[in-house]
């Protein structure tokens, strides 16, 4: 595997870190810092997944209420289109009414005709059966009369029924558009009471919305108190490691190996600005190298296991001690690490194997390497094969 060999010493800080893995190095971590830290982390996930679940709902609830108003949407469009139907309706029932009104005034000029024939008649032949017949009030009282009057007058009154028939027929035509119109009303109430409802229920959504959006407010607030235990919790803990860990220069960078069987594809440098789950961070803290979920993860260099743990951000973790004041971290593994705080490990050893844990959008090694606890680039370390 490829090695950056950036520095002075080889013998000499080979012997260094030798003598710097002292027996107070391979003491077991504090278990009230270790316990602390873990106890923090672990409330502060429960904290976090609360907010996410809050979130979540208020995602919910918001879908359900651009749902519903595109249905609201979807109605008031029918409605509208109701409106210009029953509208087109009633200028059809008005035309249709007027149409009849038309027929009306020829059958009324029509008896108005035939009944200044019949006082003609009546003039001339003096009938008292001709009197009767003009003294008629309707269409019925002229059927009854005798034989007579349908031979005088048997074309009107052929005339009148037919006109009688294409006015009784345009009422019925009538009669079926105020059907139509009144179905019309119906569905358009219909339609109505449906928008109100949905209106209700996107009142009671806004309702729901700002109830969780309080509730997420809320609960932010107490994860970033939950977030400020952790960070003090892990920073004693960190602390109470570099106290135990070995010091020095962290000049003998000769040696390192890259921590993984591959290359990988670098994702993301040390100080670069990314964006993980949606969320912005400044000054990336070591270097990401995506691969496969599995995929085993190698001690950089020989060194004494100093701190397993879980972390909300890294996930599982594992550091390293090793030697003159240098120290490596291998985060987001799979699992729970296969080695233990104290182990002594040796260069090329499996100490885990790549995942996706913690704050973390895909498989991947975030690898670490600090200098008395300050972080350095670890391309001043390390280089792919």
């Amino acid at each position: 595997m490829k090695r950056i060999k950036p520095v002075l010493c080889r013998t000499a800080c080979g012997m260094l870190a030798a003598a710097l893995l002292a027996p107070a190095l391979l003491a077991p971590a504090s278990a009230d810092y270790k316990s602390d830290w873990e106890q923090a982390e672990k409330e502060l996930s429960e904290e976090k997944e609360k907010y996410e679940q809050i979130e979540s709902s208020k995602d919910k609830a918001q879908a359900q209420k651009q749902s519903l108003k595109n249905q609201q949407s979807i109605i008031l469009d029918q409605i509208s289109q109701s409106i210009e139907q029953i509208n087109q309706k009633e200028l059809e029932i008005s035309n249709q009414e007027q149409v009849i009104a038309e027929k009306q005034a020829q059958i009324d000029e029509r008896w108005g005709d035939f009944k200044d024939r019949m006082q003609a008649m009546q003039v001339m032949h003096d009938s008292g059966a001709v009197a009767m017949i003009t003294s008629a009030q309707s269409l019925y009282d002229l059927l009854t009369f005798s034989t007579t009057l349908q031979q005088v007058s048997e074309k009107d009154t052929e005339v009148l029924e037919e006109m009688n028939q294409q006015k009784a027929e345009l009422e019925a035509e009538k009669q079926e558009l105020e059907q139509a119109m009144a179905e019309l009303e119906s569905a358009k109430a219909a339609l109505e009471d449906k928008s109100d409802q949905l209106s209700a229920n996107i009142q009671a959504q806004d309702a729901t919305i700002s109830k969780l959006d309080a509730d997420a407010k809320a609960q932010e607030q107490v994860v970033e108190e939950k977030q400020k235990i952790a960070d003090a919790a892990e920073a004693a803990y960190e602390q109470w490691v570099q106290q135990n860990a070995s010091s020095g220069s962290g000049v003998c960078a000769e040696g390192f190996i890259w921590p993984l069987p591959g290359a990988g594809r670098v994702t993301t440098e040390f100080g670069a600005d990314q964006w993980v789950n949606g969320v912005f961070s400044s000054g990336h803290k070591g270097l990401d190298i995506a691969i496969a979920g599995g995929t085993p993860i190698y001690a950089a260099h020989n060194g004494t296991v100093a701190a397993t743990t879980g972390h909300s951000s890294y996930g599982n973790v594992v550091m390293i001690d090793n030697g003159d004041g240098i120290s490596t971290l291998y985060a987001h593994m799979q699992s729970a690490a296969i080695v233990s705080v104290g182990q002594t490990v040796t260069q090329g050893q499996v100490i885990g194997y790549v995942g996706s844990t913690g704050n973390s959008s895909g498989n991947h090694l975030h690898f670490e390497v600090r200098v008395n606890g300050v972080r350095q680039n670890p391309r001043n370390y390390i280089s792919p094969p």
